[in-house]
């Protein structure tokens, strides 16, 4: 796919997302319009081409409101058959196997030692509670698919923790009935620690940064390095703190869902190689 065409596309997979947050879908006609990407709270986001390409017509800004749960239509018992079905589809779907397929692969330090892997934490996972609730359970699916295999060769229970600011009451109750924890911001990201998997499919640029602000990761699993090149803030072009992560870390791109392309697009999972955190 062309790199136009790519960022396109990336780009179209934030829809759900804004969908999700937005008072009146006359934002997500903006989005589509003008090419917009958007960060926590109010903030003014334009897409930028790297130097040498052709430019398009610079888009207007639109102004976002930070996302909020919303009043929860369906029941618990209601998600929990949601669940189970995507999650089986999941296991059933050729990108199942090639994430088993990837995940047995070596990820110690230069000195030779593994990587330990302690905790899970998933951020922006989105709400099941809502019309784009099936993304939310294939990256579930896909999350408890690594935490399981890193749990077959751990020493000790992985703590599984989950943190969005969508996630209303019903959304956290699924979550408990999973034997799991739902924290508030910013709490999930005060805990990443050199033995975390840090999970975070199409999150904007500034929660990434406070992903990876204390502490590198064992594993990270988010958007390419390569994509945040080809879209740029206005306010900070640079990026060392995931510049170096991308440096540190061996890579290899997450399978896409075969029902819905846009569900892992652009995302890779990064194994920490280096003793640095």
């Amino acid at each position: 796919m062309k790199a136009s065409a790519y960022i396109q596309a990336f780009l179209q997979s934030r829809l759900a997302y804004i969908v999700a947050i937005s008072p009146s879908l006359q934002l997500v006609s903006e989005f589509m319009s003008h090419n917009t990407s958007m960060e926590e709270e109010q903030v003014w986001v334009k897409v930028h081409r790297r130097k040498g390409r052709r430019s398009r017509t610079t888009p207007s800004a639109v102004s976002l409101a930070p996302p909020r749960p919303s009043t929860p239509a369906r029941s618990l018992e209601q998600i929990q058959q949601d669940h189970g079905r995507f999650t089986s589809q999941w296991k059933n779907s050729a990108s199942y196997s090639w994430l088993q397929e990837q995940l047995p692969l070596s990820h110690t330090t230069e000195t030779g030692n593994s990587v330990t892997v302690t905790q899970a934490i998933c951020f922006g996972l989105g709400s099941f509670d809502g019309m784009w609730s099936r993304t939310a359970h294939v990256q579930l699916a896909a999350f408890f698919t690594i935490v399981e295999h890193l749990q077959s060769k751990a020493s000790c229970r992985i703590r599984c923790i989950f943190q969005d600011p969508v996630f209303n009451s019903v959304d956290k109750d699924f979550i408990a009935s999973l034997g799991h924890e739902t924290v508030e911001s910013p709490t999930g990201f005060q805990l990443v620690d050199p033995e975390t998997l840090a999970f975070g499919i199409h999150l904007e640029r500034p929660v990434y940064s406070q992903v990876i602000a204390l502490h590198f990761p064992a594993i990270f699993v988010g958007t390419s390095y390569n994509i945040w090149e080809d879209i740029t803030l206005p306010e900070d072009l640079d990026w060392p703190r995931m510049k170096e992560l991308d440096r540190i870390c061996t890579k290899a791109s997450f399978p896409h869902d075969e029902s819905d392309s846009s569900t892992f697009l652009g995302t890779i999972i990064y194994w920490r190689q280096k003793d640095t955190s």
